[in-house]
């Protein structure tokens, strides 16, 4: 039998020869593992570049702000006879006087909103385009003036007041448009006609009592220029705001101040009417 002194050593030795072949392979497999190649991740696609190319339709609504520069008021003094002169009877001051009073700036603000609609084409990142639309547009900018007569005579009180108004109700455009993308977003300008149904007013009155009322309408094709940013939020739905400067020329009536019969004066006003829009839009993409 063996001793119990050399059972202990026995044991002792296998657990040093079990330590002499575990350790160097551990270190070994741990090496061979850290010169392995690591398994990539798997590669996800890059999503595609919005395209803005298609047909789109939508709403806007924002606000406008309307300025008549110089509606410009003539008194005709010519030829002058008694009879149809009542303003320039006594002296071409007064005529001047009233054609002084009747010239004057005016603005208003108001409500514009409406629907739109057009047609993208992009290349590269330039984005080419025309888009129509149709606005409820409404603006009633007005003045009141009184004067006084300089010189006034007989049959002529020295004050008078004049009224004048300018109006519209709609509008309608037609602008080309060209932009630069940056993905999902679009800078663009724009420009074109803007079409507006224009109406000025006019009115006069003195304690005489001489009145008269002028008026005109006409259905004016002026222009647009303007720009804006647009940012497509998903496939199909895009939002933008829009700056637009609308010019739509002048209108002229003509009409008579009477006071009384056989008395007329002829008396004629120029309106001319500008806009600044900015607005808020929604487009669906097809």
């Amino acid at each position: 039998m063996i001793a119990r002194g050399q059972q202990l050593s026995l044991i002792a030795i296998k657990r040093c020869l079990l330590r002499g072949l575990v350790l160097p392979a551990f270190y070994v497999g741990s090496a061979m593992a850290a010169d392995m190649p690591v398994k990539a991740p798997p590669v996800t696609a890059a999503p595609a570049p919005y395209n803005w190319t298609g047909f789109y339709l939508g709403l806007n609504a924002g606000g406008a702000w309307g300025y008549s520069g110089d509606p410009l008021t003539t008194v005709a003094c010519s030829p002058a006879t008694f009879a149809s002169t009542y303003i320039c009877t006594t002296s071409a001051a007064d005529a001047a006087a009233l054609a002084a009073a009747g010239t004057g700036s005016m603005s208003a603000s108001g409500f514009t909103g409406g629907v739109q609609g057009g047609y993208n084409l992009q290349s590269n990142n330039a984005v080419y385009g025309v888009e129509l639309d149709f606005e409820s547009l409404h603006l009633r900018p007005s003045r009141s003036v009184s004067g006084t007569y300089p010189v006034g005579g007989i049959g002529i009180s020295s004050p008078f007041t004049i009224n004048e108004s300018a109006s519209t109700d709609w509008l309608f455009t037609a602008r080309g448009r060209l932009g630069w993308a940056f993905n999902t977003l679009l800078v663009y300008a724009t420009g074109g006609v803007a079409v507006t149904d224009l109406k000025a007013s006019n009115s006069y009155t003195d304690p005489t009592p001489a009145a008269g009322t002028w008026a005109a309408s006409a259905t004016k094709a002026g222009w647009t220029v303007g720009s804006g940013v647009e940012w497509a939020f998903s496939k199909t739905w895009t939002a933008k705001i829009e700056y637009l400067y609308v010019d739509f020329g002048s209108v002229t009536a003509n009409g008579t101040i009477t006071p009384g019969p056989g008395y007329a004066q002829a008396i004629s006003t120029k309106t001319d009417l500008t806009a600044q829009i900015a607005r808020a839009g929604i487009n669906h993409k097809f």
